[in-house]
């Protein structure tokens, strides 16, 4: 079954694999993360869409913790950071990414959570970048939970048991990312990304 065709069950089927994996995980962080607003030309970064929602000015929650991070701009800017892997700089390259916002905090426990939203300029496909953004991590070992409402979403497990979260979906002219790693980044990531969906719903993909 393709990663596509995957996308179509129940987002509350994923949350309840997630739940039963069991809080209290310390993870790797995976492949980057980042944000940027690039030179390209984006008129309409948040298009009409084609599901109804109310549109929010800020289509971006916040995750809970101290900031570790808060950053929007050009990719050039991340890559100077080194806030996203060179993988995922060419992959946002590649497919037309025009800007990334990007917030990550640190809970007291030392959990991490992140929220990214990857805005992709006229005339590119978003899907086409979703399926890039978790082929990186299909490819890294990242195993796919299934279920998921168009949401992919990832996790790697380590040998001490450890493991990371990686969220994809497209909404508009958006590739939106919720991951996270920690001691309860389980129950954490669950949380932040039912709250993010209910902020922007995921789009299917058109026929």
């Amino acid at each position: 079954m393709s990663a596509r065709a995957r996308r179509a069950a129940p987002v509350v089927a994923v949350l309840a694999l997630l739940v039963a994996v069991g809080a209290g995980a310390w993870a790797v962080w995976g492949d980057g993360s980042g944000n940027a607003y690039a030179s390209d030309v984006v008129t309409t970064p948040d298009p009409t869409p084609r599901l109804p929602y109310v549109e929010s000015t800020d289509p971006l929650v916040d995750p809970p913790g101290d900031i570790a991070f808060k950053k929007t701009g050009r990719t050039e800017i991340f890559e100077r950071d080194t806030l996203l892997s060179e993988d995922e700089l060419e992959i946002a390259r590649a497919t037309g990414v025009a800007k990334i916002d990007a917030r990550v905090t640190r809970r007291t426990d030392g959990t991490v959570l992140g929220v990214w939203r990857f805005t992709l300029r006229d005339g590119a496909d978003p899907f086409a970048a979703l399926d890039e953004f978790d082929g990186l991590y299909k490819r890294g070992n990242h195993q796919l939970v299934p279920g998921g409402d168009d949401v992919l979403l990832r996790r790697f497990v380590h040998e001490d048991d450890s493991a990371v979260y990686h969220a994809h979906y497209v909404r508009g002219r958006d590739v939106l990312r919720v991951d996270g790693y920690g001691p309860s980044a389980t129950d954490q990531v669950v949380d932040l990304l039912e709250r993010q969906l209910a902020r922007s719903p995921a789009e299917a993909e058109p026929e």
